[in-house]
């Protein structure tokens, strides 16, 4: 593996192997691991200077995800990542989060709503933050994460925590701080449905909040692909 890696700056995992699956993610989706290349455990235990164990999970994690293809017999490889993958996760996505925002809309508490709110608001003040698009990008994995962990359903949870990962990796690549205005005040949108305790709403907000962002980035990837 000639290309150099670097292990992200935990910014909340609990997991060694998750910042090892978030470096691996990034490289592929910015293309710095590019389709086809080999994926060594040892050189990438060695490139992060992390024991082969989290390298395996992480690996394991992106054959799960259709990101590495391993054959039998045969060392794992880099697949191919395209806007028209990009395109199915925000598909698998709103099958899967409205659904959840409407569960939460009936059993998120009131201190995990003031949360989120706080957040939304610490956002707004940080806009011209030099470090806005990572802070972006960790409250929009805890907003989401939040709400799926509150919809009252451990399987409709675990299916959109595995989107939600893939997402992180698309949310720092493509982003931009420009670009963030209305997606904070999409998730303020959703947070009032929520705090009404009407589903209906918060689904519909989740949804369409869901629509803006594929076209987003299923057009920040198609410029890349050019």
């Amino acid at each position: 593996m000639t290309s150099q890696l670097q292990l992200l700056p935990d910014s909340g995992c609990a997991r060694l192997s998750e910042l090892v699956y978030q470096s691996l993610l990034e490289a592929i989706l910015s293309g710095q691991l590019a389709a086809g290349h080999p994926v060594s455990e040892l050189a990438v235990a060695r490139q992060l200077d992390v024991s082969r164990t989290p390298v395996h999970e992480a690996i394991g994690q992106l054959i799960k995800d259709g990101l590495v293809q391993q054959e039998a017999n045969c060392r794992p490889v880099v697949a191919s990542f395209t806007s028209a993958d990009i395109s199915d996760i925000f598909d698998m996505r709103l099958l899967l989060e409205p659904a959840a925002a409407a569960g939460a809309a009936e059993q998120m508490d009131r201190v995990t709503l003031k949360e989120l709110s706080d957040e939304c608001d610490q956002l707004r003040s940080e806009r011209k933050s030099p470090d806005f698009v990572k802070r972006w990008a960790e409250h929009d994995h805890h907003f989401h994460s939040a709400i799926a962990a509150a919809c009252g359903s451990p399987r409709l949870e675990q299916d959109i925590l595995r989107y939600r990962r893939l997402h992180r990796g698309i949310n720092c690549l493509f982003n931009t701080a420009s670009g963030l205005n209305s997606a904070v005040s999409e998730h303020a949108k959703i947070l009032k449905s929520l705090k009404r305790r009407d589903g209906e709403s918060a689904a519909l907000a989740m949804a369409e909040h869901i629509r803006e962002w594929k076209t987003f980035f299923v057009q920040a990837a198609m410029r890349s692909e050019r």
